[in-house]
């Protein structure tokens, strides 16, 4: 019994029973055995249907019906045992079944076993879940199936690849890229052994398929990563940098359009700095609202999150703006959203003009991207202000020592020492006052209203401004902030001497605007005094005359009317403003108001 294979009890237990039944009938006659009969027939129909732990009582094992009884007792005790060690063993084989299964689920690889004999391939069921393909439509030539879901520049070289294996026990080694159904490209490392048979020829062949996938994108990536840094280390211009960024990436991820703009929190209103797209996409420059993707879209933006569509036409997120995707031909988008102490600053978008699933790794890459784009915009943009500021320091020096020059001089031509002394004192500290203005912007520029309140606070008496200012928030540099706040200290050293702040009811009104000429904007200043003594024209005129009118000339190219009324003096100072890459004056004056 021992030596039988562990199939073999059930041909056994028919044979076994054959016997018994044909010795059971033998002693049927005999009224002795007809009690031991019955239990003797009734433990073999148990058996008979598969239950082994049935046994035989035995009264007398010294009698015909005993020496069965035992004989079938020590049959069952055996075959009993063999089916135990069987199932022990299936289970054995299935519980590593399970565990294979397991590692390839865990692993991510998937197993072909090819038959070189019959040509038959199978695969794992990893294998069908690796590479996407439904096993019941491509179960029966899953070679074929897979060949279609190649990469187009992988499926030449990897066809030829896998067709020498039946040829060779030589390991092949590879990668490879696959599209799955859903658009979503995997990489893929193959790794196949054949055995040998009889005459060394290849048998079968296993091969193994590993998704590399999260470290070859990793690996892409930093490459990516790597050549970007080095292209834009060099730029200096935040609109090349921009520009080399936007196309880099676009070519990258193979997307129709990708841009970089600047946004206003508050009103959700983005300026597209920079916009990148393929053939035949329109240009978009310029200022547009976001409002119109719907509130999910703006507090994700304001939010810092990065927002992922994948399809717009069936995100239910969106379900109330689709037009506007529609519209703009974007179905499938990433938005990286720059906040910068709690308010949204900037964002880098990605558009798609058709659904797109993207990956984790894509969608890091953007963020990536997006960091490193706005850390060297704003490393350019401070280069670049620095550089500024070093060559407005290096002029407004000049031009301020030659100022104290021209001050000292026409200051000590009067005759008291110490009158002299004091109009030098107070120009220096106007001077000084409008380089404090300066200074806590930086010296990127000074906001007019500042230089004007500065101008006219020694005038306030018993905490009641004798003076007005009207006009709307304007930011001037340096090269016009010195030489403005010069010519308003001279108007307030006259009108303290001789007009509106001379007595109790004078006041002076301080008004500007911005205007237009010749699409070049232009700043009007008007400065009018009245409720003062009369006033009459100067028979000459001193240096402060001399300063308001030829330093706004001189350094501001501009003009000065001085108009001596009776009802008392009215200045009007008209001069061009910069150009918009030396003062960018409308965003300052956004920020300002």
């Amino acid at each position: 019994m021992a030596e039988l294979p562990i199939m073999d009890w059930r041909v056994l237990a028919a044979v076994a029973a054959l016997g018994l039944t044909a010795g059971c009938a033998w002693l049927a006659g005999r009224a002795s055995v007809r009690r031991p009969l019955k239990s003797f027939y009734q433990a073999v129909d148990q058996w008979r249907h598969g239950n082994l732990q049935t046994r035989v009582e035995v009264e007398n094992p010294n009698t015909p019906i005993g020496y069965l009884s035992s004989a079938f007792n020590d049959m069952a005790s055996k075959l009993s045992l063999r089916e135990a060690e069987r199932e022990n063993v299936l289970k054995i084989l299935q519980e590593g079944e399970e565990r294979l299964q397991i590692a390839q689920e865990v692993a991510g690889f998937g197993i072909w076993d090819w038959d070189h004999s019959t040509g038959e391939i199978s695969w794992s069921k990893q294998m069908f879940l690796l590479t996407g393909l439904n096993p019941d439509e491509s179960g029966t030539n899953p070679f074929k199936a897979w060949i279609g879901i190649l990469h187009p520049d992988d499926r030449e070289r990897l066809e030829w690849q896998v067709k020498q294996l039946p040829r060779t026990l030589e390991p092949l080694t590879t990668e490879y890229r696959i599209v799955r159904s859903d658009g979503s490209v995997r990489w893929l490392q193959m790794r196949g052994q054949s055995l040998a048979g009889k005459m060394g020829k290849p048998l079968r062949t296993v091969i193994v398929n590993l998704d590399i996938t999260p470290s070859k994108e990793n690996e892409v990536r930093e490459r990516f990563i790597l050549n970007l840094s080095d292209q834009i280390r060099d730029l200096v211009r935040p609109d090349d940098i921009l520009m080399t960024v936007s196309e880099a990436l676009g070519k990258h991820l193979g997307v129709t359009r990708l841009g970089y703009g600047e946004i206003e929190h508050d009103t959700m209103m983005l300026t597209t700095l920079v916009d990148w797209r393929v053939e035949g996409m329109p240009y978009m420059v310029g200022r547009h609202p976001l409002t119109p993707f719907g509130p999910f879209v703006c507090d994700e933006m304001r939010a810092g999150r990065t927002l992922v569509i994948n399809d717009a036409l069936s995100d239910p997120r969106l379900r109330d703006n689709t037009d506007v995707f529609i519209a703009l031909q974007n179905l499938g988008t990433i938005v990286v959203s720059l906040v910068k102490e709690g308010r949204l600053s900037a964002a880098l978008y990605v558009h798609n003009t058709t659904k797109r699933l993207w990956t984790e790794s894509e969608i890091e890459l953007c963020r990536d991207v997006a960091e490193r784009t706005w850390a060297a915009v704003e490393r350019a943009r401070s280069d670049a202000r620095q550089r500024l500021l070093i060559n407005e320091l290096n002029h407004r020096v000049k031009n301020t020592l030659a100022t104290v020059q021209s001050v000292a001089a026409h200051s000590f031509r009067i005759g008291d020492p110490n009158a002299g002394r004091a109009a030098f004192e107070a120009r220096l500290f106007a001077l000084s006052k409008t380089h404090d203005v300066l200074t806590r912007e930086n010296w990127e520029g000074a906001n007019l209203q500042d230089i004007v309140q500065e101008a006219m606070a020694p005038y306030a008496r018993d905490n009641i401004e004798r003076f007005k200012v009207s006009g709307e928030p304007i930011q001037l540099p340096p090269r016009i902030a010195l030489p403005l706040a010069m010519a308003l200290h001279e108007l307030s050293t006259n009108a303290a001497k001789y007009g509106a702040f001379s007595s109790e009811t004078g006041e002076v009104l301080i008004e500007w605007t911005l205007i237009r000429v010749e699409d070049a904007p232009r700043l009007v200043l008007k400065w009018s005094e009245h409720g003062g003594p009369l006033t009459q024209a100067p028979t000459h005129k001193g240096f402060g005359s001399r300063l308001i009118e030829r330093g706004l000339s001189r350094e501001l190219g501009g003009t000065v009317d001085l108009d001596y009324r009776p009802t008392g003096l009215v200045c009007t100072v008209s001069f061009p403003l910069p150009e918009a890459e030396t003062v960018d004056y409308y965003r300052a004056n956004e920020k300002l108001a």
